[in-house]
């Protein structure tokens, strides 16, 4: 054999070395329909992890979605069950799916088994049926093993470390579909732990062991017992606008201009006047009693002038309102704490309230029972709003639409406040790139 020939041999030889060492990383570099990267290339190409309220999975190497059409399909936790898409688990599992539209009842079925579900034990949302995940997985051979929300399905016994759960517990929480199952999230010590759609059901979650925050969307830091606020904070820079002479019923879409002005969103009170959702219900007095709208659901009357009836609106469609100008952003906290309110402001932030008049409580003789399409209400034309800027040990500091009160005493701002239910919107900082 001629020299040259041994050397083609050599470097050939070598090429195919090379070939082999590289293919493991090759193939981490090729994701499987979606384009995502892969991880961890020694994970059994069968498993199958999900987690609550993720509507991304790991299927071996791949991060892969639960549904293309949509990022709301997430597995969740009902009546002490998990429900996970039933068109996601077919194909992960490698079965094929039937569903008999006059019965309700989804059918999943391979080679060797299958599984049957009646309306009964399946779940609907947003067009997705869901179904309970142990049954599924005992059906088709897989061991189902869960740790912290993180879910787990294999063909092997193995029990993962600790560490593979929290990592997979960090991929998958980058993941979360707060759209559909809410935007507050109560984490401990740095790792998630559920989602909540309301700001109430999240902290008295977080509230039963300490040690747990609330954050918005995972970024902004709601609630922290840890982290004291200041005895004294006065957030200035909000410009103080006045509703009137344009405006004699606009004070919460005053504030609300108050509250966007001093994030820099440039929008006016007339702006917003415009564009908040009205209830167009009319106002009828007949029989002893008073029909008209409701103020949670829109702009009750005119808002422009006093020779209309009219009233006001609530939190709803402020906050909703201040989506379309900060989306994302929009924190409504309704239904907290007197002492988290201003734990709130001490943060730095000004926040849109709903108050009275009165600057404390309304008596008793100055409410009215509505009726409205949406059900009675009980409601007080001494109702205003504010935009709180600071506070220290005897005053909330307020800009007040009317331009007549600049402090109020603590104690009779309080009462004013948890009176016309304890409604609060604020803006959370523009996310971080």
């Amino acid at each position: 054999m001629s020299r040259r020939i041994r050397l083609l041999n050599k470097w050939l030889l070598f090429c195919i070395l090379l070939a082999i060492c590289a293919l493991p990383f090759s193939l981490m570099m090729v994701d499987e329909e979606d384009g995502r990267t892969p991880f961890a290339f020694s994970m059994p190409s069968d498993d199958l992890v999900l987690m609550n309220y993720s509507h991304t999975a790991r299927h071996g190497r791949y991060l892969v979605p639960l549904d293309d059409n949509t990022k709301n399909a997430a597995p969740y936790t009902s009546k002490g069950e998990t429900f996970v898409p039933a068109r996601f688990l077919a194909k992960r599992l490698d079965t094929t799916m039937t569903y008999n539209s006059s019965t309700g009842s989804i059918k999943l079925q391979s080679e060797q088994c299958k599984i049957e579900f009646d309306s009964k034990m399946t779940e609907v949302k947003e067009g997705l049926t869901y179904i309970p995940l142990r049954k599924t997985s005992e059906a088709f051979g897989r061991t189902l093993q869960v740790h912290n929300g993180v879910v787990l399905l294999s063909k092997t016994t193995r029990s993962p470390s600790n560490d593979e759960w929290e990592e997979w517990r960090r991929e998958l929480s980058a993941y979360l579909a707060y759209d559909a199952y809410g935007p507050y999230s109560v984490d401990m010590q740095g790792r998630f732990l559920a989602l909540f759609k309301t700001w109430s059901e999240a902290v008295a979650f977080a509230s039963q062991a300490p040690g747990r925050t609330v954050l918005y969307r995972g970024e902004h830091t709601l609630w922290d017992p840890t982290k004291k606020p200041p005895a004294t904070i006065h957030n200035s820079g909000a410009p103080l606008i006045l509703q009137l002479p344009e405006l004699p019923r606009g004070c919460e879409v005053t504030a609300l201009a108050m509250l966007l002005q001093h994030d820099g969103v440039q929008v006016d009170k007339m702006e917003l006047a415009k564009n908040i959702r009205k209830d167009p219900t009319p106002y009828v007095k007949a029989g002893g009693g008073i029909s008209f709208g409701n103020p949670h659901d829109g702009f009750v009357g005119d808002i422009y002038t006093f020779k209309n009836p009219g009233l006001g609106v609530y939190h709803e469609p402020i906050a909703e309102l201040a989506e379309k100008y900060a989306p994302g952003r929009v924190i409504d906290i309704t239904g907290t704490s007197f002492d988290h309110l201003m734990w709130t402001v001490g943060q730095g932030t000004t926040v849109w309230v709903i108050h009275t008049t009165l600057y404390d409580e309304v008596p008793a003789s100055s409410w009215q029972t509505w009726q409205t399409p949406t059900g009675e209400i009980q409601i007080t034309y001494y109702m205003h709003s504010l935009l709180i800027t600071g506070y220290d040990e005897s005053y909330v500091y307020v800009h007040d639409p009317l331009g007549r009160a600049k402090k109020i005493k603590r104690e009779a701002f309080k009462r004013g406040w948890e009176q016309m239910g304890s409604q609060a919107i604020y803006l959370a900082p523009p996310s971080t790139p």
